[in-house]
């Protein structure tokens, strides 16, 4: 099969089972995934375009998709991503678009020091993010805005688009000449992956995920759209007693012990960013 990002026909099968399709749920059929030997991309056989929809995907992998859930869910969660971010760039008196911004968690915190912030996602959230902010709710509608950003946040979305390729594309065309686009994305040759392999794959393998991207295959990409990388670095979202009680248990983990201290993870966590088997990858670009 031809990869969708490199176009060459040198892919390889690497799972042939059922996939995760919800919380605590699996497919009935067994779903496809492949490999590109040329660019290392892992991608769905048969991709989803429907679960593009956060209104849709939301509900089904987070349970709600309810104001509410997304600030239980995702504030921590966002809150930890900006403060990595921030170390590496200034959001002050800037123009700031969140692709993905749900119930606009960051674009809150990021106002009181931006120039304007703005949110694209499903019109479910539409009337509460207009409150404080403006809001896109299609890609089409931004595109056709004449509004350009200084920054642009996309953090855990391109592994769920469809045509990865042209979303990308619509981000740098409302990007103004020295501004930022950033990633947030899962990372295909994670700790966990290489550690438990189908014990930890069983989950993180799942029908809204079209894409699979590790550093090669997310270089790949970005060089082919022309981005250059201004910041590349690991991105660690759990601590290592999360990795040990998942060792352990051979199962997603909930609750854990917390037997080592803070100032080891942190150690622990900075080795695992630093050479790129953190549970996610962090891209800041610029075209």
């Amino acid at each position: 099969m031809i990869c969708p990002i490199c176009k060459k026909n040198n892919t390889i099968l690497i799972w042939n089972k059922k996939l995760r399709s919800g919380k605590n749920k699996w497919t009935k059929k067994k779903h496809k995934i492949l490999q590109c030997k040329n660019c290392d991309l892992v991608f769905l056989e048969k991709k989803n375009k429907h679960l593009e929809d956060n209104k849709i995907f939301r509900k089904i992998f987070d349970g709600s998709n309810s104001i509410s859930k997304y600030y239980s869910f995702n504030r921590p969660r966002e809150r930890f991503k900006l403060k990595k971010i921030q170390c590496y760039i200034n959001f002050k008196n800037k123009k700031i678009l969140e692709s993905g911004c749900g119930a606009a968690t960051n674009l809150d915190y990021l106002k009181k020091n931006a120039k304007l912030t703005a949110g694209l996602d499903s019109y479910i959230y539409q009337s509460h993010v207009m409150k404080n902010h403006k809001f896109f709710n299609s890609l089409s509608q931004l595109k056709k805005s004449k509004e350009k950003f200084d920054i642009i946040l996309s953090l855990g979305e391109i592994e769920h688009k469809f045509d990865v390729k042209n979303f990308i594309k619509i981000l740098i065309g409302k990007l103004e000449k020295n501004g930022f686009l950033i990633f947030r994305i899962p990372n295909f040759d994670n700790i966990y992956k290489f550690i438990l392999n189908n014990d930890f794959l069983k989950y993180d393998y799942r029908v809204s995920h079209n894409y699979y991207f590790n550093e090669k295959s997310a270089d790949f990409l970005f060089n082919k759209l022309k981005l250059k990388i201004f910041v590349k670095t690991g991105l660690h979202e759990y601590d290592f007693n999360h990795l040990l009680e998942y060792f352990k248990t051979r199962k997603r983990v909930k609750n854990y012990k917390k037997i080592y201290s803070k100032k080891l993870i942190d150690i622990t966590n900075s080795h695992l960013e630093k050479y790129k088997v953190s549970t996610s990858l962090l891209y800041i670009l610029r075209k």
